[in-house]
């Protein structure tokens, strides 16, 4: 009995120390370790941290991957919360090409999803031109359920914008976030698609991105910033000349791919100034 009792004790303090051996791996219910692995570790050029302001992570290489195979001219991937917004984004040697042309290179009167030829997405982040520009065609009616960059007038929404002030443009080496400074209509008088202007150009564009805009938005930006220019096109805003107007979408380009937990404020801007 006293042997038995002495191989007892000893089983059950085996027990415990596999017990406390298999407690330190930290595995969750489907036996991964708690410390995840990224997919896209391998390919993104961002740090990754965890904190407290932190909602989500964007990962979109993967879509791109699959999106150059079907078209090699995809330079990036686009995704809109809030929107149908959610395509790949291609690139011809002009901004002719991929006007009525689709990811197949087939007639499509909506086109698809275009960067200016200018713009360098190339590198990664530090590859990018200042101002990175897409072009996407609207429904010609400023639906906001339309179609393609249709979506874009959702923005013209104050409530919309604060629930949704973040883009999520990637390329194929880095998954970016960007959150929206300006919203505004202008005549195309205003050369806002430059990709790579000097600093007082791209200050210029900044100063009359935010005058123009129909909110005023709490998202600092200067010229050491890249952003993101959305642009297609309108017509309720001056039907008298709407071949020459366009809504946009601006938005500066976040240091990760963390998505905020936090918003931005914004409020409606009394004296947008008019073109």
């Amino acid at each position: 009995m006293k042997r038995n009792k002495k191989w007892s004790l000893l089983a059950l303090a085996m027990a415990m120390a596999m017990l406390l051996v298999f407690a330190g791996c930290n595995r969750d219910d489907n036996g991964s370790s708690g410390e995840e692995s990224n997919p896209s570790d391998a390919v993104s050029d961002v740090d990754y941290t965890d904190g407290e302001d932190v909602a989500d992570q964007v990962f979109l290489i993967e879509e791109i991957d699959k999106a150059i195979e079907r078209n090699q001219d995809t330079v990036g991937w686009i995704r809109i919360p809030g929107t149908t917004v959610d395509d790949a984004v291609l690139q011809a040697k002009d901004n002719d090409y991929y006007l009525r042309l689709n990811e197949d290179k087939k007639y499509d009167i909506y086109g698809c999803y275009f960067a200016d030829y200018g713009s360098k997405l190339g590198g990664g982040r530090e590859g990018l031109s200042k101002n990175t520009i897409i072009y996407g065609h609207s429904d010609l009616k400023d639906n906001k359920d339309g179609k393609k960059f249709s979506q874009l007038f959702k923005y013209t929404d104050l409530e919309f914008l604060k629930e949704n002030p973040y883009i999520y443009f990637s390329t194929p080496e880095s998954d970016m976030v960007w959150q929206v400074f300006a919203v505004f209509y202008t005549h195309i008088k205003f050369n806002y698609i430059q990709p790579n202007p000097s600093d007082e150009e791209f200050q210029k564009i900044l100063d009359e991105a935010k005058s123009k805009s129909e909110f005023i938005i709490d998202t600092p930006v200067t010229t050491e910033d890249n952003i993101l220019t959305l642009s297609t096109c309108t017509v309720n805003y001056n039907p008298a000349d709407h071949d020459n107007y366009r809504l946009v979408v601006m938005a500066k380009l976040l240091p990760t791919n963390e998505v905020p937990a936090t918003g931005v404020n914004a409020e409606v801007n009394p004296n947008p100034v008019k073109s």
